[in-house]
């Protein structure tokens, strides 16, 4: 580091803080944050003692017994009337004998002298008892960032101009590392600026660095372990062991964890930081052949293959070269339905196969087939199945039964061919596989959405006939689906008569009946249809808290049966009720793990990209929402749709409103779909947000456009009702308290606190007229009606 050095503000007020009490420092952080530089610009005008335990180790334990000699030997008065000796200990992860690390501890317990800790890992066991007695005081490396002021007043220092966007670049690419800023100065005075190119280059840099003076400080048996694992980007334990072979593992993970910052650790999964994992793999392609660098990645997939990890061990695998366990897995993973398999994420894998190659594996033919549909690339996808019909009618034995069973799935499952003929494919089954004592491939019924009549596929027309079709066709299905079935019929029906605002008893016990039947034997997803159902129906009443512990019940029985796949679109659905609680914060949390549509865009994402549109309606970034939407409708369009399409116009139609766009016609058209269907809930469940279309189209405009009166009488009548219990739903970002003026916000602090237009009015020495026309403004503002919902609009956007 360089005496241009400008320490953060949150470290030296911590400095100064112990400084005052007299209270010991430890502070730590990964190389480059400026720990040592830290402290010498802040002891610059004092003496002090420093050792380094990396050159004076033993040094040490002479200043602890010296500094114990010297106090028993001063009179109490005397010990108080001098200044406590300033001591700094550096490279405290270099400390491993007991005698330095019992000399530490006595120095921290002495009022004769400031003691600071300068470490790279944070607290290790051996100095708990000093910090849980509260003798220490923390320095993190959270503390030691440089953020924007001190990297711009670094750049003046060193006499570099640097933009805005530049400076936006350093701080976020840096992390605040003092190292990486003060190289980026370097480059910059060597003429480059600040961008990707720039960063590549410090990055390899800084991993030089890390290898010639950070790496060559461990021991060798633990750099060797690490340089194994690095073939990785995050371990387990039994990863670890499983790559290295070392019994040893867990004390080298604990070793590691105490020689640096470098290692975090999150429900059981380690990861190296990415500067130091291109550090140790540098090493490692030094130290090993690469046989043995292959075989650590074999190791590695063979762990996550076996762990059914199938996406990481074929990473490993391809690292390695390993061309037939490629093969494998990739003929394995199509033997999953889509909900469980990973089409779209190795869909590279799959399209560099020869066509040849995948003309030998029937199960590889319609895993292209299903590939191809999920890609809504319709053509292809017909490509395949033909060729898999040819392979079927000249194989023999095993080879055509997977092949005639593999037809039958393709016929049920294929996302693009809609379900239009989804009875007659249901009829011929019985006769095309069972008879002849096949079964079907593992099937999913929902996709792992909370929807049966909205889930694999579309089956909105089923609904007009509901209950006929439950006591004509539904014992053909359960059978024809066999376990994948159990309790489907029950859970269609209740979703149907939900949709349509049927009685709320007759639905629940329906629900409730087919969820134990999933759990007798069936599959979690189906399940999993029927709590969301229940979730939402709970909603809708104005029961969200029921809603929300039935979904956090369900989410821990999912933990524990390992029914991991469920996980994400449950996620979106907590994500919904947020969104009816107004709780942004949890919306944020939900967004920033939300999968990024603009990178790719996935139609089994489906659920959490209708989430994602609900959020960005909430945030007001409706043209974030309307580019979703727009690859949403292209997806309904190919993939034949008709719920999703009835939603994405209803969505359309909002963020086009808000945004003073044509919404009127997107509205109508979803109307007169869900008129056709009687579905009320798709609209009403919109509450606030689909009101505000309904009092700017016009009850009169509405009545000339849909048939139906007494359905669109009803449907205005719940979405107002909805509206009511949850104002904020979906509100855009209406009013701030910097819109309110003080005797506007005091009327709506004492309307809070339950006071009549009286009372508020002598309060506040104002006419009544006054309080009135200040809570009139304050209503349109929070785009509300009345007290209550402008009491809670208000709380929800932190403005009381």
């Amino acid at each position: 580091m360089d005496k241009g050095y400008i320490a953060p503000e949150a470290a030296l007020k911590k400095l100064r803080v112990a400084k005052g009490l007299g209270q010991a420092v430890y502070i730590y952080g990964a190389t480059g944050y400026g720990k040592t530089e830290l402290v010498r610009q802040y002891l610059s005008r004092r003496r002090y003692r420093y050792i380094s335990c990396a050159e004076d180790a033993a040094g040490l334990t002479e200043t602890a017994k010296a500094a114990q000699e010297a106090a028993s030997h001063s009179p109490g008065k005397e010990k108080e009337a001098q200044p406590r000796t300033v001591m700094v200990v550096d490279d405290m992860h270099l400390l491993k004998n007991a005698e330095g690390r019992k000399a530490v501890l006595s120095l921290a317990g002495r009022p004769d002298i400031w003691l600071i800790l300068i470490c790279r890992s944070p607290i290790p066991a051996w100095l708990m008892p000093p910090y849980v007695g509260g003798g220490l005081l923390v320095i993190t490396e959270d503390d030691l960032r440089l953020g924007e002021k001190e990297i711009s007043a670094y750049m003046e220092s060193q006499g570099l101009g640097i933009t805005k966007e530049e400076l936006s670049f350093v701080v976020q690419r840096s992390r605040g590392n003092a190292y990486t800023v003060r190289h980026t100065a370097l480059k910059m005075l060597e003429g480059m600026r600040p961008g990707p190119e720039m960063a590549e280059e410090i990055v390899e840099a800084f991993a030089a660095y890390l290898e010639s003076h950070v790496m060559v400080q461990w021991d060798s048996d633990l750099l060797e372990f690490l340089m194994q694992v690095s073939v990785t980007d995050e371990f387990t334990l039994p990863l670890a062991e499983m790559v290295t072979g070392n019994r040893h593992a867990p004390e080298l993970l604990e070793r590691a964890v105490e020689t640096g910052n470098f290692l975090s650790c999150k429900d059981g999964a380690y990861r190296l930081r990415p500067q130091l994992i291109r550090a140790l793999r540098r090493r490692a392609a030094k130290e090993y052949s690469p046989q043995e660098r292959a075989d650590h990645a074999y190791n590695a997939g063979l762990y996550y293959e076996m762990q059914g990890q199938i996406v990481p061990a074929l990473a490993m695998f391809e690292q390695c070269g390993k061309k037939e366990r490629i093969r494998e897995l990739l003929i394995r993973n199509a033997r999953l339905n889509p909900g469980n398999g990973h089409y779209f994420e190795l869909r590279r894998y799959y399209l560099q196969m020869e066509e040849r190659e995948l003309e030998e594996s029937p199960v590889l033919m319609a895993g292209m087939s299903m590939l191809y549909s999920l890609l809504m690339q319709g053509e292809e996808s017909e490509y395949w199945y033909r060729k898999l019909e040819k392979f079927a009618s000249t194989a023999k034995g095993g080879q055509k039964r997977e092949a005639v069973s593999r037809l039958a799935y393709l016929d049920i499952a294929l996302p693009h061919r809609g379900s239009a003929d989804m009875i007659d494919i249901m009829k011929r089954m019985p006769a095309l596989i069972f008879d002849k004592g096949m079964s079907l491939p593992e099937f999913s019924v929902t996709s792992n959405y909370p929807s049966t009549m909205n889930g694999g596929k579309d089956f909105c027309h089923w609904s007009r006939e509901d209950r006929k079709l439950a006591a004509t066709i539904g014992k053909l299905v359960e059978r024809v689906l066999g376990r994948y079935g159990k309790g489907l019929v029950k859970v269609a029906l209740g979703e149907s008569f939900y949709e349509k605002g049927e009685d709320a008893y007759e639905v629940l016990t329906l629900l409730a009946r087919a969820k134990m039947e999933a759990e007798g034997g069936g599959m979690t997803e189906i399940a999993f249809a029927a709590v969301g159902l229940q979730v939402r129906l709970d909603t809708l009443q104005g029961e969200i808290q029921t809603a929300a512990e039935v979904l956090t019940s369900f989410e821990k029985g999912v933990r524990e049966q390992g029914a991991a796949q469920l996980l994400p679109n449950i996620g979106a659905l907590q994500c919904r009720l947020a969104l009816y609680q107004g709780d942004k914060g949890a919306v944020a949390a939900w967004m920033a793990q939300a999968p990024d549509e603009d990178r790719e865009f996935c139609i089994m994402e489906r659920y959490r990209y209708l989430t994602k549109v609900r959020s960005y309606l909430s945030l007001g970034e409706y043209l974030k929402a309307q580019a979703l939407l727009e690859k949403l409708r292209y997806y309904t369009e190919k993939c034949r749709r008709t719920y999703i399409r009835m939603e994405v116009c209803l969505l359309s139609a909002i963020a086009k409103y808000r945004t003073g766009g044509a919404w009127k016609g997107e509205f109508l058209s979803a109307l007169k779909e869900a008129c056709g269907y009687h579905f009320l809930r798709l609209i009403s469940e919109e509450g606030a947000a689909a009101q505000e279309l309904f009092a700017a189209a016009g009850k009169s405009f509405l009545e000339k456009e849909i048939p139906d009166k007494e359905w669109l009488s009803r449907l205005m009548e719940e979405t107002g009702k909805v509206a009511v219990r949850y104002p904020v739903y979906l509100k855009g970002q209406l009013a701030k308290a910097p819109d309110f003026c003080g005797a506007a916000l005091s009327v709506l602090r004492l309307q809070a606190e339950g006071k009549s237009v009286g009372k508020i009015a002598r309060e506040l020495s104002m006419k009544e007229a006054t309080v009135k026309y200040h809570a009139k403004e304050n209503y349109r503002k929070l785009g509300v009606s009345g007290k209550a919902d402008a009491v809670l609009a208000a709380r929800n956007l932190g403005i009381l």
